[in-house]
């Protein structure tokens, strides 16, 4: 049976989502060096101190603080797209040619909002261990804000109405740009894979067409973002730095969390 193994994770930044206290986790110890990562542990910085701390612990702080852990079911309806990739609304999209005509007119409304520990993002080349393997975070890999819907609804305008009232910006795209030293060991016999355990807030809703108190509902969409941090100076999305390992001799490589294989 596959298990995944987390042997060092450092939490990117503090998210905005999940403040934490000065002396944040019950039995937690100061990090340092060469401390001798165990499994169950996870390493996550407050403020400028890093804290060795048992997952179950974590894991127990976010879901205290409504993070979901593991990510919702997308409707199968849903197709997603890299919110980047979609072009930028124009207002010539929903004004209505004349002004008793509603046709043209286009609104949304936000039904649910959710905060959850999303799938597993690589951040390093999958590396099949001969021997005990060190691997570190590379250049090169991406993680993006993303939109979807069910077919007919417009989802660059979806993207920007958004954007315009929350302050969020559903193009950006983050990219590890330098090796930089954060890393993990692959153990003899496994394959494994520097990852992000991003921290992901999902808003979920309907777009209508036509005038309000009689509009026909076009269909429903989604918008995922995340917040911005940093670790080791580089600028990255919030959430846990970890490994992703499980025995094997040859790619493919699945994710420990989330469906699908790493590349």
């Amino acid at each position: 049976m596959h298990y995944s193994a987390l042997i060092c994770a450092l939490l990117a930044s503090v998210a905005k989502a999940m403040p934490l206290e000065d002396n944040p986790f019950p039995g937690a110890t100061e990090w340092t060096p060469g401390h001798q990562v165990e499994s169950g542990d996870v390493i996550v910085p407050v403020k400028d101190t890093a804290y060795v701390v048992k997952e179950e612990v974590y894991l127990a702080k976010l879901k205290a603080q409504g993070i979901k852990i593991g990510a919702p079911k997308v409707e199968a309806r849903w197709e997603s797209h890299d919110a980047a990739d979609l072009h930028k609304w124009t207002n010539d999209t929903v004004q209505p040619e004349k002004r008793d005509n509603c046709d043209g007119t286009f609104y949304i409304t936000t039904d649910k909002t959710e905060t959850f520990v999303d799938w597993d993002v690589q951040m390093s080349p999958v590396v099949c261990a001969v021997g005990d393997m060190d691997i570190s975070v590379s250049s090169g890999f991406n993680v993006a804000n993303t939109v979807g819907g069910s077919a007919g609804v417009d989802l660059k305008f979806v993207k920007d109405r958004l954007g315009a009232s929350l302050g969020v910006d559903y193009s950006k795209t983050w990219t590890t740009l330098t090796s930089v030293v954060t890393k993990g060991t692959i153990k003899d016999g496994n394959c494994g894979v520097m990852i992000t355990k991003p921290l992901t807030t999902r808003r979920s809703g309907r777009q209508f067409q036509g005038c309000i108190g009689s509009a026909t509902e076009v269909g429903t969409w989604y918008a995922d973002s995340h917040e911005e941090g940093s670790y080791n100076g580089i600028r990255w999305i919030d959430g846990a730095i970890s490994v992703c390992a499980k025995p094997g001799n040859n790619p493919p490589l699945s994710r420990c969390n989330g469906q699908g294989n790493f590349r």
